[in-house]
């Protein structure tokens, strides 16, 4: 009698372990990607409602860590692949994260015909790690796009680089650490983290000094998140937007660049400083738009 009980639990042991396998495949093989853990269309939430784009919400892994990120994806008739952008989220830890705002930016990118993908980044209430603000979190976006150089919806060939404020500094590192880019666009973008405490002191002591040392044990740290040291070595197409009304980061840093990538000749870069223009310009949103859209189709193979 002992047997058979033992043969019974035995049996349905092995059913349980096949169902619990057999799911484990059938939600891999309902997210895009192997590093992509977990995703949720959310166009069949109430926070989220496009006719044209889907938007997912997935959860992919990056040094092995859990990080939040979205994808956009045209709901297109055809079979033909598309560009992607890799779109930089600004702000640091969970100030700044990807809200209903900027969303809906990376929604109006994927209407332009674009595979959208965007991280929340480690170390915040929905990543987890810890945020270096340009120093491993930048893998974070690296493997997002080697992510979309594997989805069969993209064109591999044609991925470009978005970046805001912080992330325009991360798209800026990012074009140092690989060749699988065609071109960037950064709009509000710090350049030289030395200038930047000359007039945001708070951000010195609050943001910097915490996620990566002071100014002068950790003085290299600075130069690693300040294009304007290293601005001959990125080597893609480059647009640079800035406003003279941002009050986060000076337009002078921009300046600077701009100057520096003169002086040495860069080929292929284009500015344009908006005459009254905010931090992430958007109060000239249809010209920002414009110029950042006709610059990827520009630089598309």
């Amino acid at each position: 009698m002992k047997i058979v009980c033992d043969k019974a639990f035995f049996l349905k042991a092995i059913l349980i372990l096949g169902f619990v396998f057999l799911s484990c495949k059938e939600q891999e093989r309902k997210t895009f990607h192997k590093d992509i853990i977990y995703q949720q269309l959310l166009n069949k939430t109430d926070f989220f409602n496009s006719e044209s784009v889907d938007f997912f919400k997935i959860r992919y892994l990056s040094d092995g860590l859990k990080i939040e990120g979205f994808i956009a994806k045209p709901i297109k008739q055809n079979q033909a692949k598309l560009p992607a952008i890799i779109f930089c989220r600004g702000g640091n830890q969970s100030y700044g994260m990807l809200n209903g705002y900027q969303l809906k930016m990376i929604n109006d990118l994927s209407l332009k015909g674009y595979v959208v993908l965007a991280s929340q980044l480690r170390g915040n209430i929905s990543s987890e790690g810890v945020d270096e603000f340009g120093g491993n979190d930048v893998n974070d976006i690296l493997k997002l796009i080697d992510i979309a150089k594997d989805l069969n919806i993209v064109d591999r060939k044609n991925i470009h680089i978005l970046g805001y404020s912080r992330g325009g500094m991360n798209a800026y590192q990012v074009s140092q650490l690989t060749d699988n880019i065609n071109s960037l666009a950064v709009v509000g973008s710090p350049t030289n983290k030395f200038e930047s405490i000359k007039y945001r002191e708070n951000m010195y002591h609050n943001v910097y000094k915490p996620l990566f040392g002071d100014t002068i044990i950790n003085k290299q740290e600075y130069v690693k998140r300040s294009a304007i040291f290293w601005h001959n070595k990125i080597n893609e197409p480059l647009l640079i937007l800035h406003g003279t009304d941002d009050n986060r980061v000076k337009v002078e840093e921009a300046i600077q660049l701009i100057d520096s990538l003169k002086l040495s000749n860069k080929k292929n870069f284009k500015f344009k400083i908006f005459e009254g223009g905010n931090h992430i310009l958007s109060n000239v949103t249809n010209e920002r738009d414009s110029l950042i859209i006709n610059w990827f189709k520009s630089h598309s193979k």
